[in-house]
């Protein structure tokens, strides 16, 4: 088995134990806290998932191709630099976000949870918020190396085995987000600080390298704000016309969706620096094998997954979370036939940002967004109900599916650019 085929079986298995971790997260959540906890445990992941996009700046991308870069042609100090300067970058904007939210508690819980009583989550939300954001600042520099076996040992911890630990710990809302947001803090600190500790001081090409890295990362943080307001905004949106409960529901289902993106999360998690380096030495034709064998499985095994789930969506709700969620099984239904062309989009994003330098994943998550806040919009104007903002989510994903594969049928014919 050679390296590239080992790195996708440790990853896809770490991913499958961090799916698993996610189920059992929810279904904990939905014992233990009851609905309306249900609900802000949910829309608090969502939240920090999105400021989360937002602080990175396009560099969670832009890190990992620029060390892969620097590798492939035996620029080794600069593979050093790059991680430097963008976590630098980083850490500088985490640091005014963090401060931001806790100086306007109220105005942050209304524009997340509807309502100012909602305040005494904001200051859990933003310790969680520095963990993850740490926690991505080593990943990148792990992917960027295809160091996937640290990747995926820092992937495991954080992902999937602290959130199951703070809910054995801690049986209330506030305890749960506290203390998820510790753990991911303390151990993202030390795996940042093993990564630091071997790397190049010569700091003589920061500011080029930073300038590389800003100006490739730039034109990303409309495209990665965009899918984190996607995938956040119609619980947002129910927040408002419905409630926190409600909003919790499809908040649910938004996880749902991300738990099945993860599963195909390895393919782009290796490809983009693979492709890369496959880019940089123009061995195309191998990227192009890489290419149509990986949306193949894509394709087959989401199908698969799709119609068996909407066959059986009444039963595994009420299995998972037991009879009281019942309303929550057809907003699960249509969310989910949306992983059609969720999955291949996580699957392909990877190629289109290592071959492009400019933001081509950008323009059609900003075109899928748009679609979404324009259908939408009619929850406002007459009472179709909130349903109805999940039947507009799904509409956007195939666009941005489909967006994805029109740029990817592109590649039949690679160019430099």
């Amino acid at each position: 088995m050679g390296r590239t085929e080992r790195d996708y079986l440790i990853t896809f298995g770490t991913e499958f134990f961090n799916l698993l971790c996610g189920i059992v997260v929810y279904k904990l959540a939905a014992d233990f806290l009851g609905k309306e906890g249900f609900s802000e445990y949910a829309l608090s992941r969502r939240t920090v998932s999105l400021i989360q996009t937002a602080i990175l700046m396009g560099l969670g991308v832009g890190i990992p191709r620029y060390i892969a870069y620097a590798h492939t042609t035996q620029n080794s100090k600069n593979q050093d630099i790059y991680f430097l300067g963008g976590l630098y970058i980083i850490l500088f904007i985490l640091l005014v976000f963090t401060l931001l939210l806790n100086l306007l508690t109220d105005r942050f819980s209304f524009l997340i949870f509807g309502s100012s009583d909602y305040a005494y989550l904001i200051f859990p939300v933003s310790l969680m918020l520095v963990g993850l954001v740490l926690h991505s600042s080593c990943y990148s520099y792990y992917r960027g190396k295809l160091l996937m076996f640290e990747a995926n040992l820092l992937q495991m911890i954080n992902s999937g085995l602290v959130p199951l630990f703070s809910f054995f710990i801690s049986k209330n809302i506030t305890g749960i987000l506290l203390l998820t947001g510790v753990l991911w803090i303390v151990i993202s600190a030390i795996f940042l600080t093993s990564i630091t500790r071997g790397l190049t001081r010569d700091y003589s090409n920061i500011v080029p390298c930073s300038k590389e890295l800003l100006s490739y990362g730039l034109q990303r943080v409309p495209g990665d704000f965009g899918l984190a307001a996607l995938l956040t905004l119609p619980a947002i949106f129910t927040t408002h016309i419905a409630g926190v409960k409600e909003a919790g529901y499809v908040a649910f289902g938004m996880s749902l969706l991300n738990l099945v993106g993860s599963a195909f999360a390895p393919i782009g998690l290796i490809l983009l620096p693979k492709a890369s380096q496959l880019i940089a030495s123009r061995d195309f034709n191998q990227l192009k094998y890489y290419i149509s064998k990986l949306l193949k499985i894509t394709l087959s095994l989401t199908l698969v997954g799709v119609i068996f789930f909407e066959i059986l969506a009444d039963k595994i709700i009420d299995l998972y979370l037991g009879q009281g969620f019942s309303d929550l099984i057809l907003i699960a239904r249509i969310i989910m036939i949306a992983s059609i062309a969720y999955t291949v989009y996580i699957s392909m994003r990877s190629i289109i940002d290592a071959y492009y330098v400019r933001a081509m994943n950008t323009k059609n998550i900003l075109l899928s967004l748009l679609l979404f806040i324009l259908f939408s919009s009619a929850a406002v104007l007459f009472p179709v109900g909130y349903v109805y903002i999940t039947i507009c989510f799904t509409i956007a994903i195939f666009t941005l599916g489909s967006l994805t594969m029109f740029e990817i049928r592109k590649f039949q014919n690679f160019r430099a650019e």
